[in-house]
């Protein structure tokens, strides 16, 4: 079937995205054929049914939720899932996401080398015993897009040593910080605003709302995402035990609505 094929071109692109630390025999094999194409598509696979999308500015919980929902995903299979953003770039013209000037640009440094490991959890959280203070800083901006794409909220890092400009959005954020009451609309209604900081410069990052109020502004550091950052810890410390659990996640994925005849 046609969703056969696109099952089989996700598990070829995620084999050859392995490049460095591949272990011993491991691939991503085609376990199951015969699933159903949706009803409504013409020959192209275009049309269809709706299919409700994540969005770009979910919270921790309601991404825990929405893969809970549609994939039945424990809250680690999640975070496994999210690691994928290690091998993909946000098409700027098609998503809204992205740099003036660099309109490819991925959630890791050197994005476009499309390597599957565990760089994506490097890139927000620090070492054990210094999980929020010691993860690189990012800082969000405003994406003024044209046409009907609409203006979108993202995070930046930077390093004075790179030339490239890692982005995240808030769903990925969200992963190591809890948004929750900190995420509105802006006073000219784009969405995804954030009311707090990744993490503020000096200071205790786990003290109380008065000692991580910032100097300036009077803003606070985002509260940790505690369901989640133990995980995103262990992943950036073994890139093997990401790799083995991702390619049990992925078959997880492509086999949901599938049925064994």
């Amino acid at each position: 079937s046609r969703a056969d094929i696109w099952a089989l071109a996700t598990l070829v692109s995620a084999d050859l995205a392995v490049v460095d630390g591949r272990p011993h025999g491991y691939h991503f094999p085609m376990r199951h054929i015969g699933r159903k194409d949706c009803s409504g598509a013409d020959v192209t696979g275009v049309g269809g049914p709706n299919v409700d999308m994540p969005s770009n500015d979910f919270t921790t919980h309601e991404l825990l939720a929405y893969f809970k929902k549609y994939f039945d995903f424990s809250t680690d299979e999640t975070v496994t899932i999210m690691g994928v953003h290690a091998v993909g770039v946000a098409h700027r013209e098609n998503v809204g996401f992205g740099n003036e000037g660099d309109e490819q640009g991925g959630w890791v440094f050197d994005a476009r080398s499309y390597q599957l490991n565990n760089r994506y959890y490097g890139m927000m959280v620090g070492d054990e015993g210094d999980l929020v203070h010691g993860a690189p800083a990012w800082h969000l901006e405003l994406v003024q897009n044209d046409g009907d794409i609409p203006n979108r909220y993202q995070w930046y890092h930077e390093h004075q040593e790179r030339r490239e400009r890692p982005i995240m959005t808030n769903a990925d954020i969200a992963l190591v910080r809890d948004l929750k009451d900190h995420m509105y609309v802006d006073r000219n209604g784009n969405e995804g605003a954030v009311a707090c900081d990744f993490k503020l410069e000096g200071g205790d990052p786990y003290g109380g709302y008065e000692r991580r109020r910032s100097l300036q502004g009077g803003r606070v550091a985002c509260p940790v995402a505690s369901k989640t950052i133990e995980k995103m810890v262990e992943y950036k410390m073994d890139n093997e035990m990401f790799l083995y659990d991702f390619e049990k996640v992925l078959e997880k994925m492509l086999k949901t609505g599938y049925r064994e005849r």
